[in-house]
């Protein structure tokens, strides 16, 4: 036993001395943060007002065109003086053509630029403008309709609430579902990160002859299970690491936006539903955000809980696929045989990402229970399915299994390791 957790001390030493494992703790979260937060501020960024002159030649559209901080237009009265003038303004970003035809609904509108198109966007909000414009012309003129009447009973909607039916409380599948993707995909990132990383431990000390002079003193089996051992603890160390992180970061932005989450919490477990007088109004005249509805998610799912259950199975996990890759690299000498290998060995988790989309539409289906039960896929489903409850039988019985599985795998590996480590 001494000389087992000597090994794993090494190992796990020898890990956290590495830059990057401190450069990978702290970029992940960074990066992750970015890829959500890059896409908001490049939408919300004051771009230059682009100019497009407009030359009508149906007389619907040009005097109704409605500028605003990002396009302007202006009316010209023919295409060749459109064309000098946008050779003599480099600011003109295009210029709208409406022909006129035969028939009295125009179909066509041409949109002229000269090195690079404009921007999607442009092009969609000058799109829109046209279609209401045709829009409330045919209702006026040919049905006599008042285009705002139209316009309220067009833009009703109704808000579709899913609510558990003994507490009252919203669902949220759509942040559940985000939320169950990304820790599924973390857990298959972090098994395969890290489990390929004691087989190229083993793999290295295999080809510099290091295995062979610490197997003089210390049993191969001894050796499997301090590297194992190390690097779980090595992966563990990273992962609460990235959970105190996100507890910081997520405490940062409550104490920054009190009311927000204030908000969240009593909208979260509101049982009543108004029906008449100023709640009722308010309720209906309440647009829920993007923001709002992730707060409320967030705060409806218990993540003190899903933490635990994820560092259990990824811990569960990892000891069955480190077992196994363990062996796998003490077995085979050649590479190329064992990148082979790997990807048959890894295969249930590939498995489990490509039937992400499909679990989410329904968690609670035959596969997604067998995909629990089974232990090669169990870290990534049940993971997957937490945030929408999973039953306590099947997460026991989860358990049970995976760890009945690990101890014949470590039984495996054993015999594997010992026979061919040293030869």
């Amino acid at each position: 036993m001494k000389k087992t957790l000597l090994i794993l001390a090494r190992e796990y030493r020898l890990r956290l001395r590495r830059p990057s494992f401190w450069v990978l703790t702290l970029l992940v979260p960074l990066l992750l943060a970015a890829l959500y937060a890059l896409p908001v501020v490049a939408a919300n960024r004051n771009a230059a007002q682009a100019e497009v002159l407009v030359v009508d030649e149906t007389g619907l559209f040009a005097h109704s065109l409605r500028s605003s901080d990002e396009l302007s237009f202006r009316r010209m009265p023919s295409l060749d003086y459109a064309n000098n003038e946008m050779d003599r303004n480099s600011r003109i970003a295009a210029i709208l053509y409406i022909p006129a035809r035969e028939t009295t609904i125009p179909r066509d509108a041409f949109l002229y630029h000269r090195a690079s198109a404009p921007p999607l966007a442009l092009q969609q909000s000058i799109a829109a403008q046209l279609q209401m414009l045709l829009r409330n012309a045919i209702l006026e003129d040919v049905y006599q309709l008042d285009p705002d009447v139209f316009r309220s009973v067009a833009s009703t909607d109704i808000r579709l609430h899913t609510r558990d039916a003994a507490t009252g409380h919203e669902s949220f599948a759509r942040v559940k579902g985000v939320l169950a993707a990304v820790l599924a995909m973390l857990m298959v990132l972090a098994l395969v990160v890290f489990g390929v990383q004691v087989m190229r431990s083993v793999q290295e000390e295999k080809a510099t002859r290091v295995a062979e002079v610490v197997a003089a003193s210390v049993h191969p089996v001894q050796l499997m299970v301090g590297k194992i051992s190390g690097v779980a603890l090595t992966a563990l160390t990273q992962l609460v690491l990235w959970v105190l992180l996100a507890a910081a970061a997520i405490g940062t932005i409550q104490r920054a936006n009190p009311d927000l989450f204030a908000q969240a919490r009593e909208q979260q477990t509101a049982r009543t539903i108004a029906t008449k007088g100023t709640d009722a109004t308010a309720q209906y005249n309440t647009s829920v955000t993007l923001v709002d509805e992730t707060v409320q998610g967030l705060t409806a799912i218990n993540l003190p809980l899903v933490a635990g259950v994820f560092l259990a199975f990824f811990l569960l996990g990892y000891l069955l696929y480190g077992a196994l890759l363990a062996a796998l690299a003490a077995r085979l000498d050649s590479d190329a045989d064992a990148l082979q290998w790997v990807l048959l060995l890894l295969s249930p988790l590939i498995v489990s990402l490509m039937l992400i989309p499909l679990l989410i539409q329904n968690p609670d289906s035959p596969l997604a229970q067998w995909l629990t039960l089974v232990p090669f896929t169990a870290p990534a489903a049940v993971v997957l399915r937490l945030p929408f409850g999973i039953n306590a039988i099947q997460l026991t019985l989860s358990v049970l299994l995976l760890l009945l599985t690990f101890c014949c795998a470590a039984l495996l590996a054993a015999r594997t390791y010992r026979r061919h480590l040293v030869r």
